[in-house]
């Protein structure tokens, strides 16, 4: 039996009193329900039934209806004074009673009796719950789009991670083709796409868990995959593309400037409107939600192309709501309730108060100086309702930011709450080859999840013993704390505040000759980085994983290892290109090919282990610019010393 001062719950509770003494589960007994008329209990009545079975090896039977002949282990008491989402659980000698008056209520308290029985055992604690969760809505956004979708049984494996931690919304982020549009098969023929029976498939599965996946396309911006093609090109802005404007990027990580392709449409192209009724017609069907995020952020060339003029007599802002509107017209026909990124519409305040009452701003940010206290509060004065939108920070860092993480998810939940959010949405993005592995965004998963129950209550949770014992199943309870620290290696780069990346990373993705990267890394960085990950890879062969992917979350934390020392070593190369090229021996080029071809083959096979086949070469892509550029490098090399 476990020590009740060890007692683990995640999230925390609002409120838990532990006493004396414990409840020792008979070898035979009933889960109760109250009568036939009020079985709304009944799927958590099942869960809780399922859990003791595999964790007990116990089989309780069901039973409808109080009897002096049953042996109640658990019953299930209505209580209709309680809120939507709220449960009470007493656990006393004679067993337990769970308070509801909701079937959501009631699978949450199940949620929680999961983690106390599988830490204790048969002998569990005396105690008293009460606890309703501070954000009605509280997701997680997966982003699809950027090379990596996730076969269906991983997407099963992250729905069954969200009820146990008492999350009710997710959402898939479609931009491009990751969904097989009927109305277009010409756009995703030669990728492995989610179909819409696929959907329908999550759709139930997500139902029966009570979290509801809402629709998620983007609308507006981040169109690139369809502008891109012929036959839509001419909807764009600036169909040709554009240079970016410099106060929107990194000029170390692009010196020549960054060209971007179609991505945003023509607002007043008569075309547009019907091409994304068809879409949406293609979609939505799959979902039953009533809710559909049509994003409409970063709308980079707007007014700058076809509609310049008209942007400078009716302002960029009104270009923005105007069309913004057009597509609220679209949802709410369908009875749909849109929900928007609230990125553009935060840059010209004033407009807000103009929004739709019934729309939803989604307020995103990544970084932990975030502003969301002040941009919430816009949204809250206007009367508009309104979600916050943190994220992991797992991409474009390849193992994690964790203290950036952190940050920027306990920033959201704190001003959300104080400004009246109704919603946080856990995001997990996958920006250039989306090369972090899933295991390390499972951090971020928790660590939002407990703070969008409940922020004052999970403010210091133990997100590392919650991934060590509910997670990774880990013996040595060492994982938990591991991801986190391996999370931080950013910390050893330079001083440079990057947003939303890591720099070894970024040497990773930027051109072997782009020595502007390195100018604020020395030796001694790679050094203590070096040191750094050589002290997590010996403790990774500490671990003792029972969790059911073991081999692979190892394997995966290995690969995303090797990806960061792989950089450390080019980084090294680069600052002896700039401070000694002729004493550059070609054989160290050839060593570090051959450690990227290690790498991308172990990259390779992990990534059909939970993803589609589709875009792998589309993530691998820089890599492979990088492998042809060493290339070149060990010819000039061997050419100098021949000579």
């Amino acid at each position: 039996m476990l020590n009740h001062s060890t007692l683990l719950l995640f999230p925390n509770p609002r409120k838990i009193t532990l006493s004396q003494g414990s409840f020792h589960f008979p070898t035979s007994g009933s889960i109760v329900l109250p009568n036939m008329e009020e079985q709304s209990a009944m799927p958590a009545a099942r869960k809780l039934q399922e859990v003791i079975a595999q964790a007990l090896n116990l089989q309780l039977t069901l039973s409808i209806g109080l009897r002096p002949t049953v042996v109640s282990v658990c019953n299930f008491n209505y209580v209709p004074l309680l809120s939507a989402q709220a449960y009470e659980i007493v656990i006393d000698q004679k067993g337990i009673v769970v308070s509801y008056s909701s079937p959501v209520g009631a699978f949450y308290a199940a949620a929680t009796l999961k983690q106390i029985i599988e830490q204790s055992g048969k002998s569990i604690p005396q105690l008293h719950i009460r606890d309703e969760p501070d954000f009605g809505a509280r997701g997680l956004l997966i982003d699809i789009s950027r090379n990596k979708i996730p076969k269906q049984e991983t997407l099963y494996r992250i729905i069954d991670l969200m009820a146990d931690l008492k999350m009710n919304e997710l959402q898939l982020y479609i931009e491009g083709a990751p969904f097989a549009y009927e109305s277009f098969p010409q756009v995703w023929e030669l990728e492995t796409p989610i179909t819409g029976e696929e959907i329908l498939l999550l759709d139930a599965y997500c139902k029966a868990r009570y979290i509801e996946l809402v629709p998620n396309q983007n609308s507006f911006g981040h169109m690139e995959g369809w502008l891109s093609r012929p036959e839509f090109n001419a909807l764009a802005e600036i169909p040709e593309g554009f240079m970016l404007p410099k106060n929107l990027y990194a000029q170390d990580v692009y010196p020549e400037g960054l060209f971007m392709h179609p991505g945003t449409f023509d607002t007043e192209d008569p075309a547009v409107l019907p091409l994304l009724d068809k879409m949406f017609d293609d979609l939505l069907p799959y979902f039953s939600s009533n809710q559909f995020n049509v994003g409409c952020d970063e709308t980079y060339e707007l007014g700058l192309g076809k509609n310049k003029a008209l942007a400078e007599t009716q302002g960029k802002g009104q270009l923005y709501l105007s069309f913004l509107q057009k597509i609220y017209e679209l949802v709410t026909k369908r009875g749909k309730t849109m929900q928007f990124w609230g990125d553009i519409i935060i840059q010209h305040p004033e407009l807000i108060p103009q929004l739709p009452k019934d729309i939803i701003a989604m307020e995103w940010g990544y970084s932990a100086e975030h502003p969301f206290e002040s941009d919430t509060l816009k949204f809250r004065e206007a009367g508009i309702p309104f979600y916050v939108c943190p994220g992991t920070s797992s991409w474009n860092s390849i193992t994690g930011r964790t203290d950036n993480m952190l940050a920027n998810l306990r920033s959201a939940a704190i001003h959300g709450k104080n400004n009246g959010a109704i919603g946080y949405l856990i995001t997990d993005w996958g920006d250039f080859g989306h090369w972090q592995h899933l295991p390390v965004s499972y951090a971020g998963f928790a660590y939002g999840a407990a703070l969008s129950w409940s922020v004052d209550h999970n403010l210091e949770a133990d997100t590392a013993q919650y991934l060590n014992r509910f997670i990774f199943a880990d013996r040595s309870e060492g994982i938990g704390q591991l991801l986190l620290d391996l999370g931080n290696y950013y910390q050893l780069e330079s001083s440079i505040n990057r947003s939303n990346d890591a720099e070894m990373s970024l040497l990773l993705r930027t051109h072997l000759d782009n020595f502007l990267i390195i100018e604020k890394l020395t030796e001694e960085h790679f050094n203590h980085l070096e040191e750094y990950l050589l002290s997590i890879e010996a403790r990774l062969s500490g671990l003792d994983l029972q969790c059911e992917d073991a081999a692979l979350v190892l394997k995966e934390l290995s690969n995303g290892i090797h990806f960061v020392k792989h950089a450390v070593q080019l980084g090294r190369i680069k600052l002896q290109l700039t401070s000694a090229p002729d004493s550059l021996d070609p054989a160290l080029i050839t060593k570090q090919i051959n450690d990227l071809d290690v790498l991308l083959h172990q990259y390779r096979l992990l990534w059909t282990e939970r993803n589609r086949l589709g875009g792998l070469e589309q993530s691998i892509s820089k890599l492979q610019r990088l492998r042809s550029q060493y290339e070149a490098l060990k010819s000039e090399l061997s050419a100098s010393v021949s000579s």
